[in-house]
Formats: C-alpha cells, sequence, structure tokens
C-alpha cells in the first residue's frame, strides 16, 4: 500500500477550504453494473439525466422489469436497518439481503474463496478497495457517469476536485491514485481512536493516548487487533501504512505488552465495551470510535466520547463497490438510492446498529441539533485535520503475534 498522506492533517483542511453547491440529487439508474463491461457477464444501460432537487420523478423503475428482483448486500451494521431498506424494498417492488460483518480481511477472504458469487454489491473500509480491485472482485465504475450521483453529493472534504482519492486506483500498481479508475462510492465515515468518559478522565489526561497506559485509570481493551495496533504506532510515532522495521515492531511489542499489562479487561466486542464503560468498570476504552460508542451517546450520555488525542486517530471510510458476476437490472438503482442524502441521513441514524457520520451534503445540512452533537458533527473537520486515512498494514501478519501474545498477559 501507498505511505502518501498528502490528504491528512491541516494541509487536507486547507484544500478542502473552497468547495461547490451541491448539484441535483440521485435520480433513476438502470442496468446493473456501475458503467464498466466485462464480456458478457453483466448488463449496462445508459444513466438518466439526473433530475432537478425535489423532482417528483426519482427512482422511477425503467423500461427493464426490476420487479421480484434481489439485491445481495455484504456490508456493516446499520445498513440493514427498516428504514434505510424499506422504502427502497417498497418503491422498487424488489427484496434486499444484507450478510453482515465485522472484519474486513475475513470478509475479503470470503469474497476470494468464491463467496462473491452471492453478493452483487459490498461495502470496505476504503484501505480495501485497491485490493479487491487487484484481486478481479470488484468491477471499475465509470467516473463520469456516477459523478452526478456520488461525488457531486459529498461535502468539500470528499471531492474530487479538492483531492479526495480513496476511492481511485492506479491500475498499475494498485495504489490509491486520484487520477486512477473509480471502484467505490464513499458512504459513512469516522475515526479509531479512544473513548473516555469525561467524567473521571481530565482533559489533559486523554490529550495523549499514554491514559491509556497510565494506572491512574481503569482501562479495558476491545480485542480488535486490527485497529488497536494502528492506534498504538500512533501513540508510538510510527507510520502504520508501511513496512516496518525490527526495530519498529520491537517498539510496538514493547507498547503493546505494556498497555496489557495496565488494562483491567479484555472485551470481546463494542457491545460489552459500551456496558464496561456505562457501569463504571472502566474509565478508558481501547480502541474505540465514533461507530462504538456512537449508541452510547445516542441514549443521552454525552460525556463518553472517542476523543482524538494530540497523536491523531485513523480515519476510516466505507465505501461501496459492485461485486464482479452477474447483476440484477436494479442493483443501479439500489447504489444510486443508497447516495441520496436523505436515505444517507437515515443511515447516519438508523433505527438499529450503530450512529455514523456521511459525507453527503444533504445530510449534514439536515442534522438536527441532537444529531449533531450525537455525532460531533461540528468537530469532524478539526478531527480530519489531526488524524490519517487508513491505507492498509501492508505487513499485518508482523503484529497479529505481538497481539495473541500481550493477551495472554493480560
Amino acid at each position: 500500500m501507498t505511505n502518501d498522506h498528502d490528504l491528512t492533517r491541516r494541509t487536507y483542511l486547507r484544500a478542502a477550504a473552497a468547495g461547490a453547491a451541491m448539484t441535483g440529487a440521485a435520480g433513476c439508474l438502470g442496468g446493473g453494473g456501475g458503467g464498466g463491461s466485462e464480456g458478457n457477464s453483466w448488463r449496462t444501460q445508459e444513466l438518466a439525466t439526473v433530475p432537478a432537487p425535489g423532482d417528483a420523478a426519482l427512482y422511477e423503475p425503467t423500461d427493464q422489469d426490476q420487479t421480484g428482483e434481489t439485491i445481495n448486500h455484504l456490508t456493516w451494521t446499520g445498513y440493514d436497518a427498516s428504514n434505510v431498506q424499506g422504502p427502497f424494498r417498497e418503491q422498487f417492488d424488489c427484496q434486499t439481503q444484507l450478510d453482515l460483518f465485522t472484519s474486513n480481511p475475513k470478509a475479503f477472504n470470503r469474497l476470494q474463496s468464491g463467496e462473491w458469487q452471492q453478493f452483487h454489491q459490498a461495502t470496505f473500509d476504503m484501505a480495501w478497495i485497491p485490493r479487491l480491485a487487484e484481486a478481479g472482485l470488484i468491477r471499475p465504475i465509470d467516473y463520469e457517469d456516477w459523478k452526478p450521483y456520488t461525488f457531486d453529493q459529498y461535502i468539500d472534504l470528499f471531492k474530487k476536485e479538492n483531492g479526495y482519492k480513496y476511492a481511485f486506483v492506479n491500475e498499475d500498481d494498485y495504489t490509491f491514485d486520484i487520477d486512477g479508475t473509480m471502484y467505490g462510492a464513499p458512504q459513512r465515515f469516522g475515526w479509531a481512536s479512544f473513548v473516555v468518559n469525561t467524567d473521571n478522565v481530565s482533559e489533559d489526561a486523554y490529550s495523549s493516548y499514554d491514559a491509556a497506559w497510565s494506572d491512574e485509570f481503569e482501562v479495558g481493551i476491545y480485542d480488535l487487533m486490527f485497529w488497536g495496533i494502528q492506534i498504538i504506532m500512533l501513540r508510538e510515532g510510527i507510520d502504520p501504512f508501511k513496512e516496518h522495521t525490527e526495530a519498529e515492531v520491537e517498539q510496538v511489542r514493547q507498547a503493546t505488552f505494556d498497555l496489557f499489562d495496565n488494562a483491567k479487561t479484555l472485551l470481546p466486542d463494542f457491545a460489552s465495551m459500551n456496558q464496561a464503560m456505562k457501569s463504571g468498570e472502566i474509565d478508558i476504552g481501547f480502541i474505540s470510535g465514533n461507530w462504538i460508542n456512537g449508541t452510547l451517546r445516542r441514549g443521552g450520555n454525552m460525556q463518553f466520547e472517542a476523543v482524538v488525542p494530540e497523536e491523531g486517530s485513523v480515519i476510516w471510510v466505507e465505501t461501496t463497490a459492485f461485486v464482479k458476476g452477474d447483476q440484477p437490472t436494479v442493483s443501479d438503482n439500489y447504489l444510486a438510492y443508497m447516495q441520496r442524502g436523505e436515505n444517507a441521513l437515515k443511515l447516519s441514524w438508523p433505527t438499529s446498529g450503530g450512529t455514523n457520520v456521511v459525507p453527503h451534503q444533504t445530510a449534514w445540512e439536515n442534522y438536527n441539533d441532537r444529531q449533531r452533537e450525537v455525532l460531533r458533527v461540528d468537530e469532524v473537520r478539526d478531527i480530519i485535520d489531526r488524524s490519517v486515512f487508513y491505507t492498509g498494514i501492508p505487513d499485518l501478519d508482523k503484529f497479529e503475534p505481538i497481539w495473541r501474545e500481550a493477551k495472554s498477559r493480560l
């Protein structure tokens, strides 16, 4: 993976300062597959003209009969919420089947082992988009055709013209490249850091990840090696997204052991993390993020905050791609539906699953005061300014044994 972070920290925020107004909402598509081809294995159809905002004719079925079709979507919790899926199913008289996962690597392995045949669309954290493309598991998307339905709808931070590149792949070396081929559409995003009970942990203390290594606080560790190792690297001043030297690996090993030696408990899932925070069992949860503690905040517990200390956080962007193979004719409409601002807003605040911010301008304009506080919408630009975008750990296998050994010490 590339070690290019030119869209992180203050330079990213400055680049995004000037943006264009949002254009019309996404309209009726048809044909299934996003504007490209791979022989005769899937169908395409010219995309319809984008209607003006508020046009009542949005998402009328095309001439091709879509009634009774089913979209199979491999994705995260929240996408399956009734307020997200119900309106699409009703409008198109179609079914949607969502298979939820919690691990990018495991989901990738599922597709690579042959399960790609079971799905039409898949939503991964963006670092996996180049890997999926290189493995031939997803198909390219025509940027010009899809721009009105995707990037024209986004907030300035996610505009291609402002430098957002994490949906575009250089097909020579399969790294992110703003001039590369579009392979996905951003849908939700957030940050990985740690969560603190601000009633028990002072702002001075949580200004650094060092608080999780301090015996002053009760610390719980979420057994999620993949994100935990990245945050440990940030704390140690090590770039997570490059090949690491033996000295750096040893530095991470010692820091990981010290963290576990200081921790009170190991937590198997984010529900356990939230319960331990709410019960007062722990003061700090390592790791966490807005996707984990948003449920607590939505319940009125604003003292629980996924803070971003001076070392920064890791920004992830859930990105939806078309899986290779046959597609139902309604597949394009499904992706465009999910990208519409009012539907993205529902995904940001689903009837089931976690709360997450989305990059869609209409959603940002329509968050109410409570949603803005829970989601910390007004802090997002500063959080991105101080963080790094997740582009993948190329030598993750070096760190998996470290995490396992550290757990045995707890």
